[in-house]
């Protein structure tokens, strides 16, 4: 048995496969005929399968950012206001920086516009800090391909008690397809 090892990077899978030379050879081939037809996106550590991240103007950035900030902060009013439990929760915004207190045991998330890097960044008292890229119409967090919005979807419901359907905000990627009457 030959010992060589060719890893196919699909759609976040990977397949190590321990084959005799002739085998190996063969799999090496089409996955570089895969790759040179453009039909395959390897991902590691550094790299991002995603598009490539549009190069916004400072103008665009500005915009897309604000909008994006504007409608989050909307939504955790919003949210904040229909759970009873959260009395001493409260959201602010000002200066491209949302701050979002929910209170003791809960924790403050912080949502912030970072121009010179043209990123969202979030902290997040469960997850962390994250920096989040303006990619095909979406906030996309390059090392594990979540947007803010399904991160926010995963985390709030349990602090608020309810449904979150951070989708309906503003460059979500699935924003069009929510119906923004949903409560």
């Amino acid at each position: 048995m030959f010992d060589k090892a060719i890893a196919f990077n699909g759609t976040n899978c990977l397949i190590d496969i321990h084959l005799n030379e002739k085998i190996y050879n063969a799999l090496n081939n089409y996955k570089n005929w895969l790759e040179q037809n453009n039909l395959l996106q390897f991902k590691d550590k550094y790299q991002s399968v995603y598009s490539p991240q549009i190069d916004l103007s400072t103008g665009q950035f500005e915009q897309i950012s604000n909008e994006t900030l504007e409608s989050l902060t909307e939504y955790f009013d919003e949210l904040i206001e229909q759970a009873g439990h959260l009395k001493d929760a409260d959201v602010s915004y000002g200066d491209g920086v949302i701050t979002v207190k929910f209170g003791e045991g809960y924790g403050t998330y912080v949502i912030n516009r970072q121009t010179p890097n043209k990123q969202i960044w979030l902290s997040s008292p469960k997850s962390g800090p994250k920096r989040y890229d303006f990619i095909d119409g979406k906030w996309i967090y390059k090392h594990d391909g979540q947007t803010l919005h399904e991160l926010l979807n995963r985390e709030i419901p349990a602090i608020i008690r309810n449904q979150a359907i951070f989708d309906k905000c503003s460059y979500s990627g699935r924003e069009q397809h929510v119906s923004l009457d949903r409560s």
